[in-house]
């Protein structure tokens, strides 16, 4: 979890500042309205002390005028007050604190012109002799002239600082009490939201599940549930994703398909098994993917839009790859498939092949009958004695065809259906076999020995007869006149081991490769010559192999063949009747 980003104040010193802001504005208005108070009272209360003083003295106010101003200098002296008398046409007459000859005419002044007027004159402002603020009292007097007392506003301020100093003292005091206060009451409602947040980040750690803490704030409690409710869904959708990953990773995992994912920025997201051992490594990007067709046909297809499919070659030994790749819509995301058609090509191709072999010896004997047919009529038509030869060679070749559509048929079944395994006394039926050639060896004076050891294996009786019987016939067709045959049954482990083997021409070691392919001649004009259909060998190695054993074979020019063959012993060996 990252930790709470820098600059962000928590909320209580959020909470606590705002009311500090908030006391503080208000202490600051309340303190101005009651110094404004304050002041309105006591300067009302030195306007009335004036005016009383103005009026005590005007009954000692001398009624000459050369007495004036010897009478305000020693009233100011006693009383601090500022004396001035004005006449009724504005002109001043005396005043304690300047020369009257050179102060302006004062009927304007508002004090004085309300005494002018009859009424009692009061006023608030900065003095143009003085300098400084003063409070003025005008009253008529009975001579007719006007009295004015003045007041500097300092003594209103020296009065109210007590009370000022008292207000101040008293908001601070209040103003740390309530900010301590409020510091309690945001650590108190905050609490439960930190909390909560330590909580919830204990939520997301995988595998701590705390339980959540209820408030008794209604909103906090509700955000409590909220909280539950969401991790809840997210356990869950959780849940759902990993088990989907985990199927997808099976399923993929599983394929033989090699699958590979790239990211927008060509980086591997993903890739299974079956791609790393397909492709013999998976690098960290695109750029770095063998072989290279595969980064062509991903970049086209990504460019394109759509899949796009590549064969090619890759590995030793050489495999047939095809690449398949897909495109998301969405993004510059991008699949490739991975597929190893290498037996799916062989396969296409030996189909091929067969074919076309299968066609050519058809053709052979079929065009041999025709042509002896075509002989045969001429023969009969001019009475040539050679109608015989032809109707001979009719037959041989029909025996050829004979026999090769009855090996067609036979690899063509055992293609199509799987084996019914039975008890089967190997022994038995190797001598039945034998026996069977036997008279086709004694007519070419080839020489057939037999040892074999009682033997049971699991197989079907038909399959595996055509398989001894194709071993001993292809044996006897490469075998000349005087040679001989050794067929040799024993048991070695777990397998019953059957080898055959011939003093005929051999095989070249080019070729041991290949003779179990179908078609496939060491000898194309001696196999044709002695009846051979190129499918024996094939037959033998099909029967085997669907039995679960092995053939092979080991040979040496002018020394003759040796083709073994490996089948699985039954386990349990039943008794052989009678």
């Amino acid at each position: 979890m990252s930790s709470r980003p820098p600059g962000r104040t928590p909320l209580a010193l959020r909470f606590v500042l705002s009311f500090a802001f908030l006391y503080l504005a208000l202490i600051v208005a309340m303190g101005w309205f009651l110094s404004r108070s304050v002041e309105s009272a006591f300067t009302e209360g030195l306007f009335d002390q004036v005016e009383s003083a103005a009026r005590i003295s005007a009954e000692g106010m001398p009624t000459d005028n050369a007495e004036l101003q010897t009478w305000a200098d020693t009233m100011a002296d006693v009383s601090g007050y500022r004396y001035t008398v004005v006449g009724q046409d504005g002109v001043v007459l005396a005043d304690s604190h300047s020369d009257p000859a050179t102060m302006d005419n004062h009927s304007d002044r508002p004090e004085v012109a309300s005494a002018i007027a009859g009424d009692t004159g009061r006023d608030a402002r900065d003095s143009d002799t003085t300098g400084f603020d003063q409070l003025y009292v005008a009253i008529p007097t009975d001579e007719g002239d006007i009295l004015r007392l003045s007041a500097s506003t300092n003594v209103v301020a020296a009065e109210t600082w007590p009370y000022r100093s008292s207000v101040i003292l008293v908001s601070i005091i209040v103003g740390l009490i309530g900010l301590a206060v409020a510091a309690w009451l945001a650590r108190r409602m905050t609490q439960p939201i930190v909390e909560l947040t330590e909580q919830t980040r204990a939520l997301a750690e995988e595998g701590v599940e705390p339980k959540l803490t209820h408030s008794s704030v209604r909103e906090i409690d509700q955000l409590v549930t909220a909280v539950a409710v969401l991790d809840e869904t997210n356990r869950s959708r959780l849940l759902e994703t990993e088990r989907a990953s985990t199927t997808l990773e099976v399923v993929l995992g599983a394929m033989p398909q090699g699958t590979i994912l790239f990211d927008e920025d060509d980086s591997v997201v993903y890739a299974n098994p079956s791609a790393h051992a397909l492709l013999g490594g998976i690098p960290e990007t695109l750029s770095g993917l063998v072989p290279f067709s595969f980064q062509d046909v991903l970049l086209e297809a990504r460019e394109i839009g759509s899949p796009t499919t590549v064969i090619v070659e890759h590995g030793k030994p050489v495999r047939q790859l095809r690449g398949i790749a897909t495109p998301f819509a969405d993004d510059k995301r991008i699949l490739l498939v991975v597929v190893d058609v290498t037996e799916r090509e062989r396969a296409a191709s030996v189909r091929r092949d067969f074919v076309a072999n299968a066609s050519h010896e058809l053709k052979t004997p079929v065009s041999a009958i025709i042509a002896s047919s075509e002989a045969l009529q001429l023969a009969v038509e001019r009475g040539d004695d050679s109608s015989l030869g032809f109707a001979r060679q009719i037959e041989g070749s029909a025996r050829q065809l004979d026999r090769l559509v009855a090996d067609l048929l036979d690899l063509s079944r055992l293609e199509r259906d799987d084996p019914e395994l039975d008890p089967l006394s190997l022994d038995h039926l190797v001598q039945e076999e034998l026996e069977r050639v036997r008279p086709v060896a004694d007519e070419h004076g080839i020489e057939l020995t037999l040892d074999v050891t009682p033997i049971q294996v699991a197989g079907s009786r038909r399959d595996v007869a055509i398989a001894v019987r194709n071993l001993l016939d292809n044996a006897i067709r490469y075998t000349p006149t005087g040679g001989s045959i050794e067929t040799r049954l024993e048991a070695v482990g777990n397998d019953a081991v059957l080898r055959v083997s011939d003093s005929g021409e051999g095989i070249p070691t080019r070729d041991l490769e290949r003779v179990f392919e179908r078609f496939y001649r060491v000898d194309n004009a001696r196999a044709r010559a002695t009846g051979g259909t190129g499918l024996g060998l094939a037959i033998v190695k099909h029967v085997v192999e669907s039995h679960g054993g092995r053939v092979s074979v080991a040979s040496e020019l002018g020394a003759g063949s040796t083709f073994t063959v490996h089948l699985p012993i039954l386990e349990r060996q039943i008794p052989a009747s009678n």
